[in-house]
């Protein structure tokens, strides 16, 4: 991309940095106070290589993330740690959260009692939203426009985005309205253009029936994964600026047979969720306890190469299945006589995003020598899956039979002695070294931005280079800025 007049190359984590950068300088401004730990609220159905991405472009932006959150977990606490009313754990209040937002369609079942919620299950349908209903809306104008005005308007960028905006805001008034105007002047070729559109035909449009034929299968896809029916829920809450579209509405409703709920913010109702989640890990604010049960979304795998010593061994083993609860930590037992290596990766890459890399990480297992009577050492291996989503080996041992001895069911054994094996783990995030070059790259381009925007006046700024040193005159102040481009010297 270009950037100051250069050609740069920038990877997508490091756009996100710049991005976040710029939240943490507003954030900052608004509080009057340097921001520094965030809490991060991501869709449910990022996997590991993006959760991790998310974690290295706040790092990045000088940034200390406490957490990650998925975004449906962020509004069933907002939902929950104001109840007073809640029920006790053998009988919880099931709810069930619809959040449809400008391109994406998230559910969650979810488990209340008191001081705390499970999250039963979730669902999502990840090209769904408001902007499928603008796109159609666009076409359907520009088909029209194309015989009544004889324009093009799919021909030019600039005309698309102008009766996109006005398309997106007939949307809204059509949810309040039987019917709505649209009026774009200079569309193209300075052509003024004008329609009208009812309720009931934005409805019947096919691309707009086609998407919302697919509004209750991510309802039923939830509901089936929790084990629940919808005379089993207590409340259908929903979030997200598209759950204001009547046809949607109806459809949400229709599936559950009961009236819905929109007692939360329908577009903070993430954000604030996660401010309760950051509140909960600061020592500074003293919130209600509430704990929150979060679950893995897709299950992970873990592989290995046959011991030559057991022909007839598995090579592999799904250790967290989705809907396992988090955070988790498993312990993994192997026979082995040398160093060996284990592989961690989704087993089911077509519920993957894209063509997101199913790999999530690997652990070398050094040390490994066979037991004092020769046999296969029996080797453990750690393995968890934290309340980030995020998977990951942390530690390889074995038992081996020491020299003090203990009595069993009458029978005199040896203690089992704990010894530690070095390991390698490797994960899909940034190296260490990598991550602080970004950073400073990062702080460079944040600083040159920054004297760049203190030194503009008025709209006017004269920059030249002499030598070493930089000069920035500013008119209407006629100010005179000298800067060593070398040490920084002013």
């Amino acid at each position: 991309m270009n950037y100051l007049g250069e050609p740069h190359v920038f990877s997508a984590t490091q756009l996100v940095g710049a991005y976040l950068g710029k939240l943490r300088d507003i954030a900052s401004v608004e509080l009057k106070q340097p921001i520094s730990d965030v809490v991060i609220a991501v869709p449910g159905w990022y996997t590991e290589i993006q959760r991790r991405a998310v974690f290295d472009a706040a790092r990045i932006a000088n940034l200390n993330p406490l957490r990650i959150i998925n975004d449906t977990t962020a509004i069933a606490l907002g939902y929950g740690i104001t109840k007073s009313d809640l029920p006790p754990p053998e009988s919880p209040r099931h709810v069930v959260f619809v959040d449809i937002g400008h391109s994406n369609y998230s559910v969650a079942v979810v488990a209340f009692s008191q001081g705390q919620f499970q999250v039963k299950s979730t669902a999502y349908d990840r090209h769904f939203g408001g902007r499928d209903l603008d796109y159609a809306l666009v076409q359907h104008f520009a088909s029209e426009f194309k015989d009544k005005y004889k324009i093009d308007v799919l021909s030019n960028p600039k005309a698309v985005f102008r009766l996109a905006a006005q398309a997106e805001r007939l949307k809204k008034v059509l949810s309040a309205n039987a019917e709505a105007p649209l009026s774009v002047e200079s569309l193209m070729n300075d052509m003024d253009v004008s329609s009208k559109l009812s309720r009931e035909q934005f409805e019947a449009l096919p691309p707009v029936s086609d998407v919302l034929q697919r509004v209750t299968a991510p309802l039923q896809d939830a509901l089936q994964a929790a084990g629940l029916s919808p005379e089993d829920i207590f409340a259908v809450e929903l979030v997200g600026g598209s759950t204001r579209v009547p046809a949607i509405k109806d459809r949400i409703q229709a599936f559950f047979r009961k009236p819905l709920s929109t007692t939360l913010n329908q577009d903070e109702a993430v954000a604030r969720g996660a401010t309760f989640a950051c509140a909960m890990l600061s020592p500074v604010f003293k919130v209600r306890d509430f704990a929150m049960h979060d679950i893995v979304h897709y299950p992970v795998n873990v592989e290995w190469e046959r011991s030559p010593d057991d022909p007839d061994e598995d090579t592999e083993l799904t250790v967290f299945d989705r809907g396992n609860s988090i955070p988790s930590t498993k312990v993994l037992s192997f026979y082995r006589s040398s160093p060996f290596e284990l592989e961690a990766r989704y087993s089911q890459d077509a519920s993957l995003p894209g063509s997101v890399n199913p790999w999530v990480g690997k652990v070398t297992v050094k040390g490994v020598t066979p037991a004092a009577d020769g046999s296969a050492a029996n080797v453990k291996i750690k393995t968890r899956v934290n309340q980030n989503g995020l998977v990951s080996f942390e530690g390889a041992y074995t038992l081996e039979e020491g020299q003090d001895t203990m009595e069993v069911d009458g029978e005199v054994k040896k203690k089992l002695v704990k010894r530690e094996l070095q390991y390698i783990a490797t994960t899909t995030g940034l190296d260490y070294t990598i991550l602080e070059n970004l950073r400073e790259i990062e702080s460079a381009l944040h600083a040159s931005d920054k004297l760049i925007a203190d030194t503009e006046v008025c709209g006017f700024r004269i920059i030249f280079f002499l030598s070493d040193h930089l000069y920035i005159f500013r008119i209407g102040k006629m100010r005179l800025k000298n800067m060593c481009t070398t040490c920084g010297a002013k």
